[in-house]
């Protein structure tokens, strides 16, 4: 975690900055930087939260769930956010990260052209009666890169995962393969991959790694701006999104996912605005169950985007004037400190927060800053001898 130091008392976040749960862990398990100074005594508890209690987000009334806001924290979540599940076509954001690692695309490019072969024509008939998401393809089809994509990520086309992972890889097993590999790269631990379009029950995640894939997935603007296409036309096929919360409440993107092994799921992500910053929320629901598992999964999806945008809003920790720490000089004389402004910063009720010295602070001199760390970040915030 970076310690920033500042003059002012609120920091810029970006939203490319990514939240690990591990961070919020140790925020709690590993202190701050104790108070070494012997003549330094803390007159405020070093670990709190904002008043409030916990932020107030509809979470679905069953399956898991999850949000988190880069820079910032994680919200919070619903049931385990660990615990290996089958993901359905979740699995495409995958697919797709992987595809333009492999082979980088720049927003508003075509790319390398790919040419559908006769046995993936041939599969078209048997795999539509079985009731699966495709695409229209036909033997000797040229499509882009781009168009690829689009057809993955708008449509959902299972089809066109299998095309990708063997344009990629040679066969879609062997892209499979690749798949886990940067699973494994990324430290996404309860993840494991059994085919590109996640129509197995054997490709599987947790809430935890696929908001960090999120994350990760939505720096690349490509993707972005593909899965924030609400509709497009490629050869043969007209796209509409099958993510039905697409630019409402700040929805810009990113993949819905639904079999009876996972049930309804969808990886989102919204934007809101806070004190004229951009944020960007992320979350998860898996396992929404029936009759209407995508419907539903939606639906529980917007409860939360709704509920996390109204809870992310600017909260002070620290009021100016408070006294913070009192510091006794060579005299004997004891002063006391403050902050001149009150320390503000973007998160929610109930976020926890910790004081600290800077790492650097020792002897017996009077300290000029202490440090505020939330689970997403920590700044410094300047002191003051308060009259």
């Amino acid at each position: 975690m970076r310690i920033t130091t500042i003059c002012a008392v609120s920091l810029p976040r970006k939203p490319a900055a990514v939240v690990l749960c591990l961070a919020f862990c140790t925020l709690w398990a590993k202190p701050a930087q104790a108070s070494t100074i012997e003549n330094v005594r803390w007159l405020v508890p070093q670990k709190s939260a904002v008043s409030g209690g916990a932020p107030k987000v509809t979470w679905p009334v069953k399956g898991r769930a999850r949000i988190v806001v880069p820079g910032v924290g994680t919200m919070g979540n619903k049931d385990s956010g660990v615990k290996s599940v089958p993901i359905a076509s979740v699995t495409k954001v995958m697919t797709a990260y992987t595809i333009l690692a492999d082979h980088p695309l720049a927003p508003g490019d075509e790319g390398p052209v790919i040419t559908v072969t006769s046995a993936e024509a041939a599969s078209y008939p048997k795999r539509k009666a079985a009731g699966e998401s495709l695409v229209k393809v036909r033997a000797g089809l040229k499509i882009t890169e781009r168009q690829a994509l689009e057809a993955l990520l708008i449509r959902s086309g299972n089809n066109m995962a299998d095309i990708l992972g063997r344009w990629d890889a040679g066969s879609p097993k062997e892209f499979v393969a690749k798949m886990n590999d940067r699973a494994a790269e990324m430290g996404l631990v309860s993840t494991s991959f059994a085919d590109p379009s996640g129509l197995s029950s054997k490709s599987r995640s947790s809430a935890i790694d696929l908001l960090e894939l999120a994350v990760a997935a939505m720096k690349d603007k490509t993707f972005a701006q593909i899965v924030a296409t609400p509709k497009v036309k490629i050869p043969m096929n007209t796209l509409t999104t099958t993510n039905k919360l697409l630019g409402r409440n700040g929805v810009i993107g990113i993949k819905t996912g639904s079999t009876d092994a996972a049930g309804g799921c969808l990886l989102w992500a919204a934007t809101d605005e806070v004190a004229g910053e951009t944020y960007t929320i992320f979350g998860v629901m898996l396992g929404a169950p029936g009759p209407l598992i995508l419907t539903n999964a939606l639906r529980a999806s917007e409860k939360m985007v709704v509920s996390a945008r109204q809870a992310l809003r600017r909260v002070t920790l620290i009021q100016s004037g408070t006294p913070i720490l009192s510091v006794t000089g060579p005299d004997g004389v004891v002063t006391q400190y403050g902050v001149a402004k009150s320390v503000a910063v973007t998160g929610w009720s109930g976020m926890k927060y910790q004081l600290g010295l800077p790492a650097d602070a020792n002897g017996t001199g009077t300290p000029t800053e202490i440090t505020v760390r939330t689970s997403g970040d920590s700044i410094g915030v300047p002191l003051e001898p308060l009259s």
